[in-house]
């Protein structure tokens, strides 16, 4: 298995996506079967020819040349999913970022969320055009064509509540803060704030508080490899155990000692 991340070059796109990473395997590679974990972004994934079986926090991607195009949005993912890839498969990822995606669809995220791996669709011409994007060999030309196909999408979407929210849940010094104290800050109530949640981010404010945070730590234990620093977001020590436990189904200990890290530390997965 081979992945390559590719950071959009249009300026506008750097808006709304984080990055693009393709993944390849031929049909000779040993399957790969890796844990994934929580994220803030919500994650849209085409595949070529492959059919995706799931079960309870698992999918098989499997190969299928019958199937064409396989698309699938990720937005309500708060526990550990373990993935495989059997035979060949051809994929693209996009990373969009928090309320990133409403600026390239026609209804609420959460129209599109239901269920965990919802099959994608926003478009009349999406599949096609991203089957058409597949069959690209070489890989720049890929990510330069589905830059193109985003931006021909893009509209314009504003929630001043949510960004305003965002911005303080995501601010460094914020990730303890209460979601009380966050909505009198905001003049708006906890009711509104969750509406507004459901609809464009298809989390919780608790459930992306907590992906904040973990996420924060991982990056905190990254830059300092001797550990000592990744639990100072949390109230103590058995605050950030319980909340890695949920989130990675690992101890800190246990998960800071499996990790790979990929592209440079982008991506971080456990294989298994």
């Amino acid at each position: 298995m081979t992945i390559k991340i590719f950071r959009p070059t249009n300026p506008l796109l750097k808006k709304y996506i984080e990055c693009f990473y393709i993944l390849e395997q031929t049909s000779e590679e040993k399957p790969a079967t890796y844990f994934t974990f929580p994220s803030i972004y919500t994650i849209v994934t085409i595949s070529e020819q492959s059919k995706t079986l799931e079960s309870e926090n698992k999918i098989t991607v499997k190969s299928c040349p019958s199937n064409a195009i396989e698309t699938n949005l990720v937005s309500d993912f708060n526990e550990p999913v373990l993935v495989k890839y059997e035979g060949r498969i051809n994929e693209i990822t996009t990373y969009f970022k928090p309320l990133g995606i409403n600026g390239f669809i026609n209804h609420d995220l959460s129209y599109y969320s239901e269920g965990t791996f919802p099959d994608f669709n926003p478009h009349d011409d999406y599949k096609d055009s991203m089957a058409a994007i597949l069959s690209i060999k070489n890989r720049d030309e890929r990510i330069g064509k589905i830059e193109s196909y985003w931006i021909s999408k893009l509209k314009p979407f504003e929630d001043p509540l949510l960004e305003e929210v965002l911005s303080e849940m995501m601010d460094s010094g914020n990730l303890n803060q209460s979601m009380t104290k966050l909505a009198h800050k905001t003049g708006r109530s906890r009711t509104t704030i969750n509406k507004h949640f459901d609809r464009h981010i298809c989390k919780t404010p608790s459930q992306f508080k907590k992906i904040i945070r973990f996420r924060a730590a991982v990056e905190s234990h990254i830059e300092n490899e001797a550990g000592l620093s990744y639990n100072l977001d949390y109230f103590d020590q058995s605050h950030m155990i319980r909340d890695f436990k949920k989130l990675t189904g690992f101890t800190p200990k246990a998960f800071f000692s499996k990790i790979a890290r990929l592209e440079n530390g982008e991506i971080k997965w456990i294989f298994v």
